[in-house]
């Protein structure tokens, strides 16, 4: 029965810089999320299917990566899975500080972008709801792109 398990031998790392950095599969999951986002969105936009100027949506996207997806999974991570040590010294909340995104939590991306993009409508006085509207086209994209990130990284099972 040789296809009836699977051993994962898959390399997280896709280059190896110096010992301490490298250009990991999961990280470039990430800006291929992104971009491919924001390339989506803004065919949407010259459609007139998104109400966001062009001229706004790379900064939009950026602020929503960094605040929305990646805080919050960050946060979102530490509190749920984390709490006891998040409480005792908050700054671990900064990845980098051991190297590499060490611990998100997709639920924690998703309430974060809510969050930033509930914020981003009353200050730019737009529909909270459209900008959610057209976040869901590109959301199973990002989630893709992360899923595969987990698998090659030996993430998921089953």
């Amino acid at each position: 029965m040789p296809l009836a398990y699977y051993v994962h031998d898959l390399n997280p790392i896709i280059v190896q810089v110096t010992e301490s950095i490298a250009l990991r599969w999961y990280g470039l999951s990430y800006v291929a999320a992104f971009f491919v986002g924001w390339w989506i969105l803004r065919l949407l936009i010259r459609r007139d299917y998104f109400a966001l100027p062009e001229d706004k949506l790379t900064d939009f996207v950026t602020y929503a990566a960094l605040f929305g997806v990646l805080l919050g999974g960050r946060l979102g991570y530490m509190l749920l899975y984390d709490a006891e040590n998040f409480f005792r010294d908050p700054l671990i909340i900064l990845p980098f500080r051991k190297g590499g995104m060490s611990g998100m939590a997709s639920h924690g991306g998703i309430a974060g972008l809510v969050l930033f993009t509930l914020v981003y409508a009353r200050i730019y006085k737009m529909s909270w709801t459209g900008l959610g509207d057209n976040l869901v086209v590109v959301a199973p994209l990002g989630i893709f792109f992360g899923r595969m990130a987990n698998f090659i990284n030996g993430e998921l099972y089953g």
